[in-house]
């Protein structure tokens, strides 16, 4: 069966919501479980991977293709949005808070834990782009002692190299802006998560317009809009700062010409850790995601990792 085409009669897709932190606030999850017990019937319930997507992004875009894949194995899978993103609670919209995102994964990890239908000496974390850098971060953990992770075109502290021009520094001031109108209790100050080279925004780096409206079935799906404050996130923030606590198999699979999120620190992260393994796809950051070329690639290589790594009974 092709990675792009899963036979839908493979899995049954439900929706649960799941209690954060913040009370009052519920993570919005889809949940796969693969209709066929035969090639899996455990006693303790089913190996489940946990998923969200990266900066700026929700479970609408693109990240389905990847749950069926899974599911037609015979794995659970549970998808779900961080607080203030897709069809999570939590205001203001559209902020970014990496200890938030973080805190969420391991929320759904815990909820996981407690159902009877996944095995909780089974979980495994998939991330990509700044996830990617959160699941690498979580494999570290010892008390989640996650079974393994996959990571795919990750953020792991080396972000796209910068020049200061005019349109830096207007960026910079809406984010200023932000953190002072926040700080009063104000509505934030958004700015595009997307835009073209040279003008404001998160991502501006060449094919970043074009890459996500790839992944976006329906532009409404994708309000393109991130508090200015969320910037200043990225720089604090060093997956690779804990490899050498890695306590899981994680696999890293790597766009070699990504402009985002660069290929070496890939390779910085695997001569950390012995537990990681890199596998390099020739292509940019967008193109490893569905409807690419290279997309059935990077699904192959996490096919090939979850059966070597966290076989099914």
């Amino acid at each position: 069966m092709s990675a792009t085409q899963p036979s839908d009669d493979a899995f049954e897709k439900g929706h649960i919501k799941i209690p954060s932190m913040t009370p009052g606030w519920l993570l919005d999850a889809w949940k796969y479980m693969p209709r066929s017990s035969s090639a899996c019937a455990p006693s303790r319930g089913l190996p489940v991977i946990i998923m969200a997507h990266g900066i700026c992004g929700n479970k609408l875009m693109s990240l389905a293709p990847y749950a069926e894949t899974f599911a037609c194995m015979g794995y659970a899978v549970v998808v779900f949005d961080y607080r203030r993103w897709g069809a999570s609670g939590g205001t203001p919209r559209h902020v970014v808070y990496i200890s938030e995102q973080l805190e969420d994964y391991r929320t759904v990890i815990k909820y996981c834990r407690l159902q009877p239908e996944f095995d909780p000496h089974k979980v495994i974390l998939w991330g990509t782009s700044l996830s990617g850098g959160h699941v690498v971060t979580l494999a570290s953990e010892r008390e989640l002692n996650p079974t393994a992770v996959i990571s795919q075109c990750p953020y792991l502290g080396t972000g796209p190299s910068t020049e200061i021009s005019w349109t830096f520094i207007k960026t910079i001031l809406r984010g200023i802006q932000d953190v002072l109108r926040q700080a009063v209790g104000l509505h934030p100050t958004y700015i595009p998560a997307v835009a073209y080279p040279g003008q404001v925004g998160m991502l501006t780096k060449p094919g970043c317009v074009q890459g996500v409206q790839r992944i976006v079935a329906d532009q409404r799906d994708f309000p393109n809009e991130v508090s200015a404050s969320s910037l200043f996130e990225l720089p604090f923030y060093n997956p690779t700062a804990s490899a050498p606590r890695i306590t899981c198999p994680a696999l890293v699979v790597a766009a070699e010409h990504d402009n985002l999120c660069p290929l070496q620190a890939a390779l910085e992260l695997k001569a950390l850790s012995p537990l990681v393994e890199v596998v390099v796809v020739p292509c940019h950051h967008f193109e490893l995601y569905p409807g690419t070329s290279m997309h059935e690639k990077s699904v192959d290589a996490m096919k090939a990792f979850l059966l070597e790594r966290v076989a099914l009974a």
